[in-house]
């Protein structure tokens, strides 16, 4: 399928939601591909813990989100890039996404830092002991392996590649997938509760 040819965009009023949620999503290339790996590996130094990018630029410092995350969600057809992004109470949602896809943006022309790869590295070699002492681990990821890849021995080669990730691979994958007409910016808000209405 071809990239979308412009953004899009919905607000949805969910009952249950507590705070507003922004979601902004970009189309990728299926899981065990280069510029997959590239934007997984970028998702962790954008939302994995406090020293991450968006954390500090979002939580800590404009005060504008309570959580973020962002990642490649994997399919055996195209993926998806995806920033997800719980707003601070009584913010707007719109003080949200523009930071978030000032973010990405620069990243098209500034590389990502050594250390920022380097702590992706080190993770991966401390979830790959955990997940090689997890029994159920194992064999449930090689049945999905061998089934979307029919290459069971992607749960070795999957890491190798993530570890082999460039800095270049990541701006290369930005450029190109990261784009406003591959974007879809879906707003999650409360629904208002009825004034007046029995409790």
């Amino acid at each position: 399928e071809d990239l979308k040819k412009a953004e899009r965009r919905k607000v949805l009023e969910d009952p249950l939601a507590q705070v507003a949620r922004l979601d902004v999503s970009y189309k990728i290339p299926p899981g065990n591909t280069t510029d997959w790996y590239a934007l997984y590996v970028l998702g962790e130094i954008l939302s994995t813990g406090q020293s991450s990018r968006l954390y500090q630029s979002l939580v800590r410092d404009k005060q504008v989100a309570v959580q973020v995350g962002a990642g490649t969600f994997e399919r055996r057809g195209p993926s998806l890039f995806l920033v997800d992004v719980f707003v601070t109470p009584g913010k707007d949602p719109k003080e949200v996404e523009k930071p978030v896809i000032d973010e990405l943006e620069r990243l098209k022309t500034e590389l990502v830092t050594d250390a920022e790869l380097q702590k992706v590295r080190m993770a991966v070699k401390r979830s790959k002991v955990e997940q090689l002492q997890g029994t159920l681990y194992r064999p449930q990821a090689l049945g999905e392996y061998a089934v979307f890849y029919n290459d069971p021995n992607v749960i070795n080669t999957g890491n190798d590649k993530v570890m082999n990730i460039t800095k270049e691979q990541i701006r290369n994958g930005v450029r190109t997938y990261v784009t406003a007409n591959n974007r879809t910016v879906l707003t999650t808000i409360p629904k208002p509760k009825p004034a007046g209405g029995a409790q």
